[in-house]
């Protein structure tokens, strides 16, 4: 059993002003994720170039944050927030859902796609690659505001949080491992090694989204599911019913990019 770490929400305070280490992972989680990116675009001679990123960054964060909270507020706790409007801008004080966030990433690089004439699948490929960084420091971000955690356990890495009198799983690390350092380590590696894989643009991405799936869906069953959906005489977590449609869009995204690219490939292979 561990006690939980003495850390303080509030990174930095000056007089009224508060920085928060939530809101220092997600900013760390960007910037890395940015430096990542400009050295695959290098690398591998992406359709896009560093100016070019550089100006998605605005529009990737505001549907980072956009996404993200709202995502948290429909999904997770609608009828509190619409009774509680205010706290929906409260973004420092945690909550904030991928599931939103991850979509509201795609609406707006898929306006940026268009705006600036960027192939919209190639640019999903390369987002895929960078974002387990930003997904490492955000569980990280979780777990210093001691949010998310698991059901009780007698394991001895079982933590206990503040305001909790028995030892729970961290589950905010083990998804920091999975959909952080597994994911990217994963799909970074496959990228490299495969040549067919990075010529199919839109499958990194689909691969992304149905690995993500599966590896949340793994932790699930350690999590306390604080909002829950009747199902006959079932009761499914809402992350649980968010991740299991994720995975089969994916599967069917992989499907459907497969078939673009293999009848592409047959168009091409005769030309000289």
């Amino acid at each position: 059993m561990i006690s939980f770490p003495a850390i303080d929400p509030v990174a930095i305070a000056i007089g009224p002003l508060k920085v928060h280490w939530y809101g220092i992972a997600y900013v760390v989680g960007i910037l890395l994720a940015c430096h990542w990116a400009h050295g695959l675009i290098k690398r591998f001679q992406f359709g896009i170039t560093h100016k070019q990123f550089d100006d998605l960054l605005p529009y990737a964060v505001v549907g980072i944050v956009i996404g993200g909270r709202l995502g948290h507020t429909l999904f997770y706790d609608p009828i509190y927030y619409l009774s509680h409007t205010v706290e929906i801008l409260q973004v420092w004080k945690g909550g904030m859902s991928f599931h939103g966030g991850c979509l509201g990433v795609v609406i707006m690089a898929l306006m940026y796609a268009k705006r600036r004439k960027i192939d919209f699948y190639e640019l999903t490929d390369l987002m895929a690659l960078i974002s387990p960084i930003g997904l490492f420091f955000g569980r990280l971000a979780n777990f210093i505001n001691a949010e998310l955690f698991g059901v009780e356990t007698a394991l001895p890495w079982g933590v206990v949080f503040p305001k909790q009198l028995v030892a729970r799983h961290p589950t905010q690390i083990y998804e920091a491992v999975l959909e952080g350092l597994v994911l990217f380590l994963a799909l970074n590696l496959l990228y490299k090694k495969s040549h067919k894989l990075r010529m199919c643009k839109g499958l990194t991405g689909s691969f992304f989204l149905s690995l993500y799936a599966l590896f949340r869906l793994s932790v699930e069953p350690f999590k306390v599911q604080e909002v829950v959906v009747q199902l006959g005489t079932h009761t499914l977590g809402v992350g649980v019913i968010l991740c299991t449609l994720m995975l089969l869009l994916s599967i069917l995204l992989i499907m459907l990019r497969l078939r673009v690219c293999r009848i592409t490939s047959e168009i091409v292979a005769p030309l000289p």
